[in-house]
């Protein structure tokens, strides 16, 4: 009985040693990024299907009208977001076959010298730069908004240099 149970021991200390062949699997940035490609191009489908609605409906107003101009400004910019996202689509897609190819090269190397592959580092800045980039698309930028804040910071500093 000790003897298989040490041979077990043994056996699953010395076969965990193999790597892993699908490294990408377990880092966050390239999961993130194929999540976003298949969510724009889930978007971009959507998209494709209003554009036909408008095409359609482009085809049927009365010229004479004033909802032709109102159906073609609907038609080109919905074509125009169909271009957006396809670019957003290819762009994630990219992104995600480098991101691939840069984490299975670099986990072939850590798992070689027997280090730690995956740089936490790396992962809070993706994390903050997507942060922040969410949080600028589609914020106007408004001069009123800026001078406001400007009159704010300086009403701030006047209090501030009056009471020292």
């Amino acid at each position: 009985m000790r003897f298989v149970a040490c041979f077990l021991l043994f056996w699953s200390i010395l076969g965990c040693n193999k790597p892993n062949p699908t490294p990408e699997l377990s880092d966050e940035v390239y999961l993130d990024l194929t999540s976003r490609a298949k969510s724009a191009k889930g978007s971009l489908e959507t998209e494709k299907k209003k554009l036909d609605g408008f095409k359609n409906e482009l085809r049927t107003a009365d010229p004479q009208s004033g909802s032709i101009k109102f159906a073609q400004k609907r038609y080109f910019e919905s074509e125009s977001a169909v271009t957006k996202l396809e670019q957003l689509t290819k762009y994630y897609e990219l992104a995600a076959i480098a991101r691939k190819s840069e984490v299975r090269k670099r986990y072939s190397t850590a798992f070689n010298q027997k280090q730690v592959w995956i740089i936490p580092e790396e992962v809070e800045n993706y994390k903050m730069n997507r942060s922040i980039s969410n949080s600028t698309i589609g914020v106007p930028w408004s001069s009123k908004k800026r001078v406001e804040d400007y009159t704010k910071r300086s009403k701030k500093h006047v209090v501030q240099t009056k009471k020292e």
